[in-house]
């Protein structure tokens, strides 16, 4: 979890300023990201506009255009920065939680906690934005690939603290809960109803925690099966 990618993260650091302004510029740089978060979240991908968000950020054109030259170079920093800032929530999340089998199972509500917060909506908007922007398409898709092995990974780590050594069984287990969160995440978006959806979301927590008390059990009788 603590891992940062490449490519999402050359993203972040391209032309990050040197020097005796670097402070300033730094803060800027983080003022007009933190504009396009609050823009994603608010009105999704298509209505953040360049002028939007420089207007939420109170810069001038030139001085985005100097660090973005264009909104897709935004949206990798945006995306770049909300990866650093959720990767430290969830370490924090995380270390709250001293027995191994029940960081396993945290993690997936704590993730739930992480995609329902404005930066995991924004950095959904920027996902789900791959399909009518042709340069996003273009350039996004390996950094989201990066993405997902480094949280397949991380889940593995962590379903071996707990005791579970399938390693294709935690990775099918991991696509499911992220596709699940995600399309809940999605649903929150439209449903009249955030009680419905936390249910459902509460009925996949209970399915999950069967599963690993299962896996755990399955597990121990091999252990206890095999000839001595």
């Amino acid at each position: 979890m603590v891992e940062v990618m490449s490519e999402i993260s050359n993203a972040a650091c391209d032309k990050v300023p040197r020097g005796s302004n670097a402070s300033r510029t730094a803060a800027m740089r983080t003022r007009v990201i933190n504009a396009a978060i609050d823009c994603l979240h608010e009105r999704g991908y298509a209505a953040s506009t360049t002028t939007e968000i420089l207007k939420r950020a109170g810069v001038s054109r030139g001085a985005m255009l100097h660090h973005f030259p264009t909104k897709v170079d935004l949206m990798l920093a945006t995306a770049a920065h909300i990866v650093t800032l959720q990767t430290s929530w969830y370490d924090e999340q995380l270390a709250r939680v001293p027995n191994r089998r029940d960081r396993y199972l945290a993690i997936t509500s704590i993730t739930w906690q992480a995609l329902k917060q404005p930066t995991g909506m924004a950095l959904l908007e920027v996902f789900m934005a791959t399909r009518s922007d042709p340069e996003l398409a273009r350039r996004f898709p390996p950094v989201a690939r990066e993405i997902e092995k480094v949280q397949h990974r991380g889940m593995w780590m962590l379903a071996k603290d707990a005791g579970i050594t399938d390693r294709a069984a935690v990775r099918a287990m991991t696509d499911m809960g992220l596709a699940t969160i995600r399309g809940l995440s999605i649903q929150l978006l439209f449903s009249d109803s955030e009680d419905a959806v936390e249910h459902a979301m509460a009925m996949f927590l209970a399915w999950e925690r069967t599963w690993i008390a299962r896996a755990l059990s399955d597990q121990m009788h091999r252990l206890v099966s095999r000839p001595a």
